[in-house]
C-alpha cells in the first residue's frame, strides 16, 4: 500500500504566509500615495478587507478535512491554528467596517450614523454587512467563556453561518477597485475561492457519502463500560481499505433521530479487525448521551481516519518515544472547531 501524502506543518505555514504576502503586494501595487484623510481611511479599509477575506478563506481551508493536511499537520494543531486565526479574521472584519464607515463619513461630510444608513442602503454593502455580522456571531459563540456554556448544537448551528457570511462578502471584493484593472489578480482570487469550495464539498460531503455507500457501516451494539462510559461497536464492508492506525479518529454521524445533525470526532479504542470498528465515548453532553441510545443497525457516516499521532510520527520525531495514556474527561471540555 502506498504511503499517503502528508503536508508538513512547516510547508502549510509557509504556504499560508506566502498567500498573505501576495495579498499585501496586491494592495501595495494598487495603493495611491495620498495625504487626504478620506483616502487614508479608504486604503486602510481595502487592506483590512483583503486580509479578512484571505484569512476567512484560510480558516475554511484548515477545516476542509483534506487527508494530506490532516495526516501531516494533525487535527489538534489545525484546530489551534483555526481558533487563533479566527480571532484575527474577526478583528480585521470589524476594522474593515469601521475604517470604511469613517472614510465614507469624511468624504461626504456626514456624521457616522448618516453614513452608515447611506451605506446600508446599497444592496451589495448591506449584504456584506450582514456577512460580517454572521462572522462576528460565530466568533462570539466560539469564545472560550461562552463555548462551554451553550449546547454543542447551538454552537454548531451558529458556526455554520460562517459559510453564508463569507459568501456574502465575496461580491464586494471581486467588484472592488483592487481587481478592477488587474484581471490576473482577479482570476487568482477567484481560483483560490473555487479551490477551497471544491475541497469543502469533496471532503465534507462527497467522501462521507461515498464511504457510507461503499462500506455500509452500521451500529452493531452499544456496550456499557462503566458509569457514563460506553463503547459503540460498528461493522462494515472492507474497513481494512481505510488503513486506520492506532492514535487516529473518525468523525462519525449516526443517522438516527436527534443525533444525525452532528458529526463528532471519536478516537478508535480498538484496532480495526474483521470489518469491525470500535469507539468508546463518555456521556458529557446532550449529544453523547443520545449516542448511548443508538439502535443496532443504525447507519453511520464515518469520515476518516484522521490524526497524525501515529507510528509514522513516532518514527519521524526521534529514535525514542514516550507513551502517554489518557482517558475521557470527567466534564465537557472546549473542543475548538473539531466538529464543524
Amino acid at each position: 500500500m502506498s504511503t499517503p501524502l502528508r503536508i508538513s506543518p512547516e510547508s502549510l505555514r509557509g504556504g499560508l504566509i506566502a498567500g498573505a504576502v501576495w495579498v499585501l503586494t496586491l494592495w501595495a501595487v494598487g495603493m495611491r500615495p495620498t495625504a487626504r484623510l478620506d483616502e487614508l481611511f479608504a486604503t486602510s479599509a481595502q487592506l483590512t478587507g483583503l486580509l479578512a477575506g484571505y484569512g476567512a478563506l484560510g480558516m475554511f481551508f484548515l477545516m476542509a478535512r483534506d487527508p494530506a493536511v490532516e495526516h501531516g499537520v494533525g487535527a489538534d494543531r489545525l484546530a489551534r491554528w483555526h481558533s487563533w486565526g479566527g480571532r484575527w479574521v474577526l478583528m480585521l472584519c470589524l476594522g474593515h467596517a469601521l475604517l470604511a464607515l469613517c472614510g465614507s463619513a469624511v468624504r461626504n461630510g456626514h456624521d457616522v450614523l448618516t453614513s452608515a444608513l447611506r451605506m446600508l442602503g446599497r444592496t451589495q454593502l448591506a449584504l456584506a454587512a450582514l456577512g460580517r455580522v454572521l462572522l462576528c456571531a460565530a466568533g462570539v459563540v466560539s469564545a472560550r467563556a461562552i463555548r462551554g456554556r451553550i449546547p454543542h448544537e447551538t454552537w454548531r448551528a451558529v458556526h455554520l453561518l460562517t459559510y453564508l457570511g463569507a459568501a456574502l462578502g465575496i461580491a464586494p471584493q471581486l467588484t472592488g477597485r483592487d481587481f478592477a484593472a488587474n484581471t490576473c489578480a482577479l482570476g487568482l482570487w477567484a481560483l483560490l475561492h473555487i479551490a477551497v469550495v471544491v475541497l469543502l464539498v469533496r471532503y465534507r460531503i462527497v467522501v462521507p457519502v461515498r464511504q457510507a455507500l461503499s462500506h455500509d457501516l452500521r451500529v452493531l451494539e452499544v456496550r456499557a463500560e462503566g458509569p457514563d462510559v460506553f463503547s459503540v461497536m460498528m461493522r462494515g464492508d472492507g474497513l481494512d481499505e481505510l488503513a486506520a492506525e492506532a492514535g487516529q479518529f473518525f468523525r462519525c454521524r449516526f443517522l438516527q433521530r436527534r443525533v444525525w445533525h452532528s458529526a463528532l470526532p471519536f478516537s478508535l479504542s480498538a484496532p480495526v479487525r474483521d470489518d469491525k470498528l470500535r469507539i468508546t465515548v463518555k456521556a458529557v453532553g446532550n449529544h453523547t448521551r443520545r449516542i448511548r441510545r443508538l439502535k443496532p443497525g443504525t447507519r453511520v457516516l464515518a469520515t476518516g481516519p484522521f490524526g497524525a499521532m501515529t507510528a509514522h510520527r513516532r518514527m519521524t520525531v526521534a529514535e525514542t518515544a514516550a507513551l502517554v495514556q489518557a482517558g475521557v474527561p470527567r466534564k465537557r471540555i472546549h473542543t475548538e472547531s473539531f466538529a464543524l
